[in-house]
């Protein structure tokens, strides 16, 4: 687990993703192949910035969950390792974020208030909820956890401030209940992004207000468990990476209110999304943004949140670790150990079984040309080096 953790920082500092390899100016959202992938177009024309190589682009947006998710990583790495240089581009990637990047809303009130940017392209306001979820929960966690790093960010104010403007917005979403033409609720507003009846959005919002109550030593905000109460009676109508998704938010949920109901809800998700994992570890692929088929190893949707979700889940019940230790299995085992910089030490988007290689077909979003910097690679390399240090995302 080491040398995998060492190999996906080597790819970090040299497929190009972050230049400098410092973190001076942030990560960039992901290498995208240009070789066979049928969505490169569509993609160039949606994310307008971008740098040409031989074979493959890197997308240039930075997006501060992204960096943010690459930050820890790293900071987490300083605790495997000890060596000074992963806390320095941990520091790097997020002076980048707080004082270059201009993507945190401080004081422009038409917006919502401690909000990120969903990137540095975007020339509108574009906040999402999970990705707001993310940039709650990992300034209170780096905040707590380093001292320093709270003082020169302010980051548990920042982060609370945003916690307040998420739980307004999801609370607004859920209790208007506002339909799009195929059945989900959204803001019409759009001031927040996002289907929230779906866990991808709606769990990762429990999850980062469990957190943000937990750090405020305020009751569980309403919310958590009124979305709970929705999702509990239509749980089995989900994929595999939703299933992940709501594990992920019951697990945190319990974790930081210790309300047994969470704990049901884990392991209710958990049951549901473990009965789908094959004898080999994985999860079929079946997320409406990605190739699908049981064959499939999706890493930008489901296999990285499910190993996520069951490495947490299994620390607080048992009998789901054998499972978290299956699909890590399987992870490590299809780690990039090409020669080629882009590729070499990451997971790529997909990787097909039946043929043995990253493969699989591409999406705008997903597949197998989309290799991510967060999502994947920076949230299965954050497993593996909390796995060696003992640790889960939700205790530190």
């Amino acid at each position: 687990m080491r040398n995998a953790l060492l190999n996906s920082l080597k790819w970090f500092e040299n497929s190009g993703v972050m230049l400098p390899a410092d973190g001076l100016w942030g990560v960039a959202e992901r290498v995208a192949v240009i070789s066979g992938n049928s969505a490169i177009e569509e993609m160039k024309r949606e994310f307008h910035a971008w740098t040409i190589h031989d074979g493959y682009c890197i997308i240039e947006q930075r997006r501060a969950d992204c960096n943010f998710e690459t930050a820890y990583l790293y900071l987490l790495a300083f605790e495997v390792f000890g060596d000074k240089k992963y806390y320095d581009i941990a520091v790097n990637i997020l002076d980048f974020l707080y004082f270059r990047s201009g993507l945190l809303n401080r004081s422009q009130k038409e917006y919502q208030p401690g909000s990120w940017n969903w990137s540095h392209i975007k020339r509108e306001n574009c906040v999402f909820f999970d990705d707001e979820a993310w940039c709650v929960f990992f300034q209170l966690v780096i905040g707590e956890t380093y001292p320093e790093l709270e003082t020169r960010y302010d980051m548990r104010h920042w982060a609370l401030i945003l916690a307040d403007s998420l739980h307004a917005g999801a609370q607004k979403v859920m209790l208007e209940k506002f339909l799009t033409p195929d059945g989900h609720w959204v803001d019409y507003s759009k001031h927040w992004l996002g289907s929230l009846d779906l866990p991808h959005w709606g769990s990762l919002t429990c999850m980062a207000l469990a957190k943000a109550d937990k750090a405020a030593n305020r009751k569980p905000a309403a919310f958590i468990r009124q979305y709970y109460d929705y999702l509990a009676p239509v749980a089995e109508n989900f994929n595999p990476s939703e299933m992940a998704y709501a594990t992920l938010g019951a697990t945190a949920a319990y974790r930081y209110s210790q309300d047994p109901f969470f704990l049901e809800m884990a392991v209710k998700f958990g049951k549901l999304l473990t009965e789908k994992m094959q004898e080999n570890g994985n999860l079929p692929a079946e997320h409406y943004e990605a190739p699908t088929g049981a064959h499939l190893v999706d890493t930008i949707y489901t296999a990285n949140w499910s190993l996520l979700a069951l490495q947490s889940l299994g620390a607080i019940a048992p009998a789901f670790a054998p499972y978290y230790e299956k699909i890590k299995a399987l992870i490590l085992s299809i780690q990039d150990d090409s020669d080629e910089p882009q590729f070499s030490g990451c997971w790529r988007g997909m990787f097909d079984l039946n043929a043995n290689s990253w493969g699989g077909g591409d999406r705008f979003e997903g597949g197998a040309g989309s290799i991510y910097t967060g999502w994947t690679n920076a949230p299965i390399a954050s497993v593996i080096a909390m796995d060696i240090l003992g640790k889960d995302l939700f205790a530190r």
